[in-house]
């Protein structure tokens, strides 16, 4: 299945929106990446407060990686999932309110950005951001109190360019040298039976065994429209797949003597 990873990409595009903006575009705008160390992020809060193309420093802002997902609607087999955004609008109070600073408190540039973003549908999501309840969060961290955050956070529905959707069950057809019993699928054998597998699909890979049908399974054979007999009690089970959508239902039957 073709797959691209568009977390990062959302990530990006959003930094590239703040930073395409005639007033935050002047700040220095940094991506976080996941799984960044303490020693990175500082370096990374310390590039976003320095001199922005105004030449002012004081404020900057962070994009935080995508690491928050949830499924809305877990009846909907393969449906886009919520992702959480986070941005981070960091203030060094000292510096912002000094001579070379933006002498703008960091709750204007947070709110401004909150105006833009929610205009604004990012690549790789099916529809625009929705502010949370609340919006914008401001915080002082613990590690330095001269730092002033505003955390704006925002959700919004992953789009899928891939869906998937569940490929129809085989039909097992049955005939030969069997009688058929009270339980659905279940055929008593009195000589050799036949089966035929009908299926839409790119594979059908079938067993005997009782293990899963599936390529990669040793004891999996691979459907090709020939007739399968069956001598000896077993289970029989097979399931269909294609190249863009997730396999079908196992369909089954039972052989006894």
């Amino acid at each position: 299945m073709d797959y691209q990873d568009l977390w990062p990409l959302i990530q990006q595009d959003i930094l590239g929106c703040l930073l395409a903006d005639a007033i935050i575009g002047a700040r220095v705008g940094v991506a976080v990446e996941p799984g960044d160390i303490e020693d990175a992020l500082n370096r990374k809060v310390q590039m976003a407060i320095g001199p922005g193309l105004d030449g002012l420093m004081g404020i900057g802002f962070l994009v935080l990686p995508i690491e928050e997902a949830s499924d809305e609607n877990a009846n909907m087999p393969g449906g886009p999932l919520k992702l959480t955004i986070l941005v981070q609008f960091v203030e060094n109070v000292t510096l912002n309110r000094g001579p070379r600073g933006t002498m703008l408190p960091c709750r204007v540039w947070t709110a401004l950005a909150e105006k833009l973003l929610k205009l604004y549908t990012p690549v790789g999501l099916t529809q625009s951001l929705v502010p949370s309840q609340p919006t914008i969060y401001e915080f002082t961290p613990d590690r330095d109190t001269n730092l002033r955050v505003g955390q704006l956070k925002f959700t919004a529905s992953e789009a899928d360019f891939r869906p998937f959707l569940r490929v129809a069950r085989p039909q097992i057809v049955v005939s030969g040298s069997v009688v058929a019993a009270i339980t659905p699928n279940s055929y008593q054998l009195t000589g050799t039976a036949t089966v035929l597998v009908k299926a839409t699909a790119d594979s059908v890979w079938y067993t005997v065994d009782g293990s899963h049908p599936r390529e990669g399974n040793a004891q999996a054979t691979l459907y090709t429209g020939a007739p399968v007999n069956i001598t000896q009690p077993c289970l029989f089970r097979a399931r269909a797949f294609t190249r863009n959508q997730s396999g079908s239902d196992t369909a089954a039957a039972n052989f006894w003597n």
